[in-house]
């Protein structure tokens, strides 16, 4: 069961503020727990229900009531207690203005619109947020059953996967992983061959075709093309030139 501890250090994983051993031991849970796992892609990704939760606080105390209250205390006897309160006050004021502002901005529950509902490759932010923390040891002892696991992405992204069709020279398999961006299953796969870890994600979020294009995101080299109603990427820390030729062989048979 994920409790606030373990929030506290996703988020401290998140924003880099973990420590070699901490971190490695964190990644090493994330790799075998997949609730660990799939609460880190949801504060990653940015998608805390907190629309539901301003929107009611806002209906308990509205910011007119609660601007009478500060007016009233405002009209208090200068000191200590005055001061405190007025801060108070208007502290959480604030919290409400914040509250109505983001509940505006954030998607419900069950809503299927990213949080930048003008920005459609968001999945591609995400993914690089994480692939963005990996290192050589991340997966080192990782052996997973390729074609087992394989099987299960199949299923869940309706596409054919297989040893072969995902294979690329040089490399060795080292991950294979289902999660979920904005409610469309995310499948990774995560190769080694000696450097940093390189990641073949395929979305099915039904997006358009889109030719193999390639960017830098949060320091990890992301190619990408869409076709059949999923997306695919392939990133790590690698030249563009690298990232390109690894996109095209896998893109040549998806």
């Amino acid at each position: 069961m994920i409790d606030e501890t373990d929030d506290a250090r996703l988020v401290a994983l998140i924003d880099d503020q973990l420590d070699g051993p901490a971190r490695q031991a964190l990644q090493t849970r994330l790799m075998v727990e997949p609730d660990l796992r799939a609460r880190y892609h949801q504060l990653a990704a940015g998608g805390l229900p907190f629309g539901p939760a301003f929107d009611a606080a806002l209906a308990e105390a509205p910011v007119a009531r609660l601007r009478a209250k500060i007016d009233a205390v405002a009209g208090a006897p200068p000191g200590r207690v005055r001061t405190g309160r007025v801060a108070a006050a208007l502290a959480g004021l604030a919290l409400l203005l914040i509250g109505w502002t983001v509940g505006h901005y954030l998607p419900g529950p069950g809503s299927p619109t990213p949080i930048a509902a003008e920005d459609h490759d968001d999945w591609r932010e995400a993914v690089a947020g994480y692939v963005a923390l990996y290192t050589p040891d991340t997966f080192a002892n990782a052996s997973p059953d390729v074609a087992a696991t394989l099987t299960q992405l199949s299923r869940s992204l309706g596409i054919a996967l297989t040893p072969d069709q995902v294979a690329l020279p040089h490399f060795a398999i080292k991950w294979t992983d289902m999660l979920a961006y904005d409610g469309a299953p995310l499948g990774q796969i995560v190769y080694l061959d000696g450097g940093g870890p390189i990641v073949f994600c395929i979305i099915r979020n039904g997006q358009k075709d889109v030719p193999l294009t390639t960017e830098d995101r949060q320091g990890v080299m992301i190619a990408s093309w869409a076709r059949g109603g999923r997306g695919f990427l392939v990133g790590g820390r690698i030249s563009k030139e690298r990232a390109t030729q690894l996109a095209g062989t896998l893109a040549a048979r998806f």
